[in-house]
């Protein structure tokens, strides 16, 4: 497996990830990504800026998610909590499994990967979730994330950070 930048050649089959994605999380009950977000100019953008992150087997994509080092505006207003570090961190937004492969184990991979690349960088690592999100949740709490407060995008958000060594 390799964990490696997403090309504009990918883009198709990512935005094909990601729509069966939102079904399945629409199917479960679960409001998020359910009005249009994720969509191909998001895709789009993660790739021309370089964030766009695939974890793929041969010519198989996976996983895809962003890795962002910038920030996320929504974090700074963080409410009932406080988040474990200042300064800079990493942030992995829009994560989906490919259909064929959800259940396996790749979510967690690509996390790995994404980890072993934000240590590199900065001190901490992000990631939020909607409320009703509970296998999103449970991969973040059993890769040693904490539960830090609540965010707004779009709408209420599980906020989580990790202390990178």
């Amino acid at each position: 497996m390799i964990f490696r930048k997403a090309t504009t050649a990918d883009i198709d089959t990512i935005e094909r990830i990601i729509k069966a994605a939102s079904a399945r999380l629409g199917a479960a009950g679960i409001d998020q990504w359910q009005r249009g977000y994720p969509n191909r100019t998001s895709i789009e953008n993660d790739v021309e800026v370089g964030v766009g992150m695939v974890l793929a087997l041969g010519n198989e994509i996976l996983a895809y998610g962003a890795v962002i080092f910038t920030g996320e505006p929504a974090y700074d207003d963080l409410t009932g909590g406080k988040w474990l570090t200042d300064g800079q961190y990493a942030v992995v937004h829009r994560l989906c499994v490919s259909e064929i492969f959800v259940g396996m184990g790749f979510a967690k991979q690509f996390m790995s990967a994404a980890e072993v690349m934000a240590a590199e960088r900065v001190k901490s690592f992000r990631i939020d979730t909607h409320p009703d999100n509970k296998i999103m949740q449970g991969l973040v709490e059993r890769m040693g994330f904490t539960y830090c407060g609540d965010v707004i995008i779009e709408s209420r958000r599980l906020a989580y950070e990790k202390v990178l060594q």
